[in-house]
C-alpha cells in the first residue's frame, strides 16, 4: 500500500471506515462465494432478496450530447420535398472506423456515398456530390449517434432510437421508433441488427421493453467473492433489434456498476465489469493470518475474535480494531511503536506482493448473439478500453493492467487466453512492472500493446499457441501511443504523446516481430486531439495513403510514403475539427460549423459549407 509515516496503517483503517460509513447491521452467515459468476435470478424472491442486499447510493449525472426535439424538417426542404435528389454513383466511399471489420459503429458522421448524414445541433442531410454542387439538402431536428444501411437512417438520441428512410432525403420518413426507456450507453450494428446497450440507474424485474419482456430467467447478476467489492446497483439491457423492422428480436438485463466495457465479436458481445477488492477485508485477511507476529497473545486472540465474529460486517470490526491497536501502541515507547509500525508497513507490502493478481479482476459476461445465452468468467486486472479484448479462432484475448495510481512502482500488465467457457487456458503476466497499458491491438495471432512510465515499449506478443503466449520483440522509445492502427505492409501508426507531452504520430515497422522499429515520427506542437481517445476521429485512404487527423481547428492530413510521414495538408476550420470521410477522390472534413471538400490529387479545397450549429462540446 502506499503507506506513509508512523502512524499511516491504523490511518488508513480509520479513513476506509468513515469512507464506507456506518456500521453494518448484522449480517445472516451465508455459504462464502468463491468466485464470479453471471447467474439469471431465477425467481421473483431471489430477486427480491437480491434488491434488499443493494446498496443506496448517490448516481452521478453523466453529460448528456442530445436534447429532446421534435422530429422536423427545414422550411426549404418542405417545399422543395416532391424534387428527388439526383444521385451521382460513387466510385468509393470511406466507412466509419471501427474495432472489428464488418461490425459497425455510431458515429456522427455516416455516408453512403449519395447522402452524407452529420449530426450536430441538429442533423444534417448533404448532397455531396458533383462536390462543386453538393450542399445541405435537409435536416432533422433531433441528433445523436448515427447508423446508416443504405437508405435507412438510424438516429439513436438522448431518449429515443429513429429510424428513416432517405431514399428522398428532401423528404425523410419516419420507419419505426423506440424508446430507449434508459440511458444509452453504447451499440453495433451488424448483419442488419442493432445491438443496443441501455442502462437504467434501478434494479427492477420483470422489465418490459419496448414489448419484450425480460423476466427472472434473463436478469443476470453478478455473484462475486467477499473479498470484492459489491457496487453494481444499474441494470443494463442489452437488446436485439431488426435494422428494418425495429422489432425486439431479443433482449436479457445484467446488473453491472458504471466501470464497464463493451466488445462485440462477430460471434458474441462482451460486457465486462470491474471488480475491486475491498482493502478492509484484505488488510482484515492480513491481521488475522500475522496477528501473533506483532502483537502479544490477549492482542492477538482479541482481533481474530473480532474478524471471526459474524455478528458484524467489516466496517464494525474496522472500528474495534483500530481502537484496539491503537491502545496497544499507546502503551509502547516511542521507538519500539515506530519500529512496529515500520514492520506492518513492510510486511503488508509483501503481503500484497504475494497476491498482486488477486488485488482486482474483470468479471466477463459474454452474451451469444444467436440465443442471447450467457456464459461469464474473469481476468486480474482492468481494461484499457474495448481495444484490451478481442475473439480469435475460438478464444477471447484480453489484456490488463493490475494497480492503479497509487501502485505507480508496482503495476504490472497481462495477457490472458480464455476457451468458449470463459476459463482461462493460458496466460503471460507481470509485464513492464511500474507502468501501464496505454493502447493495445490485436492482430490474428499477435497482440501489440504500448505500455508507458518514463519510455514507450512497444510489446509484441506471439499468440498463436493460445495456451503459452510469449513476448517476442520489444521496443522501447520515449513517449507513448493512446491508439495503434495497421495500414498494411508491416506497419503500424501509433498515436499518442512524445516525452514533452506534445502530439506525436509515430510510424513503426513490425516486419521483424522480434525486432520492432520506430522507423520515423512526426511531432505536433498541440497538446490535445479527438483521436488520443476517440477512434471514430481517425481516418486511413488506402488508395492515397494518406490519413486524417484532428487537432482543435485543424484537419491535418498526412501521407505514407516511403517510411516517411509527411504534411499534405493543413485544412483550418472556424471552429474544432471533429471527423473526415471520403467519397471517389474527394476528402471531405467536418467541424462544429463548416464542411470542407478538398481535392485529393491537388488538395485544392473545392468548397465549404456553413452549419448553423449550437454551441458544441467536443466528444
Amino acid at each position: 500500500m502506499n503507506i506513509k509515516a508512523v502512524a499511516v496503517f491504523l490511518s488508513l483503517l480509520m479513513i476506509l471506515s468513515v469512507f464506507c460509513g456506518c456500521l453494518e447491521k448484522p449480517v445472516e452467515e451465508k455459504e462464502e462465494v468463491k468466485d464470479f459468476k453471471i447467474v439469471p435470478i431465477g425467481d421473483k424472491s431471489k430477486f427480491d432478496e437480491f434488491k434488499k442486499r443493494v446498496k443506496q447510493k448517490y448516481y452521478i449525472t453523466t453529460i448528456d450530447y442530445g436534447l429532446e426535439a421534435v422530429t422536423a424538417v427545414s422550411p426549404q426542404a418542405m417545399r422543395t420535398a416532391s424534387m428527388p435528389v439526383k444521385a451521382v454513383t460513387p466510385e468509393r466511399f470511406s466507412e466509419t472506423n471501427v474495432q472489428v471489420k464488418g461490425i459497425d459503429e455510431a458515429d456522427i458522421v455516416k455516408t453512403n456515398g449519395n447522402v452524407i448524414v452529420y449530426s450536430q445541433a441538429k442533423t444534417y442531410l448533404i448532397k455531396p456530390l458533383p462536390p462543386e454542387e453538393a450542399e445541405i439538402i435537409n435536416n432533422i431536428s433531433k441528433r445523436g449517434e448515427l447508423y446508416l444501411i443504405n437508405n435507412t437512417l438510424i438516429i439513436i438520441s438522448r431518449d429515443e432510437i429513429t429510424a428513416y428512410n432517405i431514399t428522398n432525403p428532401k423528404n425523410p420518413k419516419v420507419i419505426w421508433q423506440l424508446d430507449l426507456d434508459g440511458r444509452y450507453v453504447n451499440s453495433r450494428l451488424y448483419n442488419n441488427h442493432v445491438y443496443l446497450v441501455v442502462r437504467k440507474n434501478s434494479i427492477e424485474c420483470p422489465i418490459v421493453w419496448n414489448g419484450y419482456r425480460i423476466s427472472y430467467d434473463k436478469y443476470y447478476i453478478p455473484i462475486i467473492p467477499p473479498i470484492y467489492i459489491d457496487d453494481y446497483d444499474i441494470t443494463y439491457i442489452v437488446s436485439k433489434i431488426n435494422a428494418k423492422t425495429g422489432k425486439v428480436e431479443n433482449s436479457v438485463a445484467v446488473v453491472g456498476s458504471y466501470r464497464t466495457t463493451l466488445y462485440m465479436s462477430k460471434n458474441n458481445l462482451y460486457f465486462a465489469y470491474h471488480l475491486k477488492t475491498s482493502e478492509q477485508k484484505l488488510m482484515l485477511n492480513f491481521l488475522k493470518e500475522n496477528a501473533d507476529k506483532y502483537f502479544p497473545p490477549e492482542i492477538a486472540d482479541k482481533i481474530r475474535r473480532i474478524i471471526d465474529n459474524d455478528l458484524f460486517g467489516d466496517r464494525a470490526k474496522y472500528i474495534e480494531i483500530t481502537e484496539t491497536i491503537q491502545r496497544y501502541l499507546n502503551s509502547l515507547p516511542s521507538e519500539k511503536r515506530h519500529n512496529l509500525m515500520k514492520e506492518l508497513q513492510n510486511d503488508f507490502d509483501r503481503y500484497l506482493e504475494k497476491y498482486w493478481e488477486e488485488y482486482e479482476f474483470t468479471g466477463i459476461a459474454k452474451i451469444d448473439l444467436d440465443t442471447f445465452k450467457v456464459k461469464s468468467g474473469k481476468v486480474s486486472g482492468h481494461l484499457l478500453n474495448n481495444f484490451a479484448m478481442d475473439e480469435y479462432n475460438g478464444y477471447l484475448r484480453v489484456a490488463t493492467t493490475i494497480g492503479d495510481w497509487r501502485f505507480r512502482d508496482r503495476m504490472t500488465n497481462n495477457i490472458y487466453v480464455l476457451n468458449k467457457d470463459l476459463n482461462v487456458v493460458g496466460k503471460l503476466t507481470g509485464l513492464e512492472k511500474g507502468e501501464r497499458i496505454y493502447a493495445v491491438r490485436f492482430m490474428g495471432d499477435k497482440a501489440y500493446v504500448v505500455t508507458y512510465k518514463e519510455t514507450d515499449p512497444l510489446l509484441v506478443i506471439d499468440l498463436k499457441d493460445p495456451k503459452n503466449p510469449k513476448v517476442l520483440g520489444e521496443l522501447k522509445i520515449p513517449g507513448y501511443s493512446t491508439y495503434l492502427h495497421p495500414i498494411g505492409n508491416n506497419l503500424f501508426i501509433g498515436i499518442g504523446k512524445d516525452d514533452d507531452r506534445r502530439l506525436k504520430i509515430s510510424l513503426f515497422d513490425i516486419s521483424n516481430l522480434e525486432n520492432p522499429k520506430e522507423i520515423d515520427k512526426y511531432k505536433l506542437k498541440e497538446w490535445w486531439r479527438p483521436a488520443l481517445r476517440d477512434y471514430h476521429a481517425f481516418l486511413w485512404d488506402e488508395k492515397y495513403k494518406i490519413f486524417f487527423l484532428p487537432v482543435y481547428k485543424h484537419a491535418y492530413v498526412f501521407k505514407v510514403e516511403d517510411n516517411k510521414i509527411e504534411m499534405v495538408k493543413d485544412d483550418e476550420h472556424n471552429s474544432y475539427v471533429l471527423r473526415a470521410l471520403f467519397i471517389n477522390n474527394y476528402l471531405y472534413t467536418f467541424s462544429q460549423t463548416e464542411m470542407h471538400i478538398l481535392d485529393e490529387n491537388s488538395w485544392e479545397l473545392i468548397k465549404k459549407i456553413e452549419f448553423d450549429n449550437l454551441p458544441y462540446v467536443v466528444r
